[in-house]
C-alpha cells in the first residue's frame, strides 16, 4: 500500500514537471500529490490522531480554494492561464 502511494506521489511530481506551462494542470498535479499524502495518512492512522488528518484535509481544501481564486484572477487579467504569458517577478 505504501509503495502505491509513493508511486502516485511521484506521478504527481512527474506531471508537475511536464505540465509546467499551464497553471490549471500545475494545480491539479499539486492536488494529486496532496491526495496521495492523504491516502498515506489514512494508511498510518494508527500512529496519527484523526484530528491531525482532518486538519491536513482542511489545509488541502484551503489551498485548493486559494489556487482556484488565483487561477480565476490570472485568467481574467491575462486572458489565459499559461505561465509563460505573465511575469510573476515584478519590481
Amino acid at each position: 500500500m505504501m509503495s502505491m502511494t509513493f508511486f502516485i506521489y511521484f506521478i504527481g511530481i512527474f506531471s508537475f514537471i511536464l505540465n509546467r506551462f499551464h497553471l490549471m494542470l500545475l494545480l491539479m498535479s499539486i492536488e494529486f500529490m496532496y491526495l496521495s499524502l492523504m491516502i498515506m495518512f489514512f494508511y498510518n492512522s494508527c500512529v496519527l490522531s484523526i484530528l491531525n488528518i482532518f486538519m491536513f484535509l482542511t489545509m488541502i481544501v484551503c489551498e485548493a480554494a486559494i489556487g482556484l481564486s488565483l487561477l480565476v484572477m490570472i485568467s481574467f487579467y491575462y486572458g489565459n492561464e499559461l505561465t509563460s504569458s505573465f511575469n510573476l517577478i515584478k519590481c
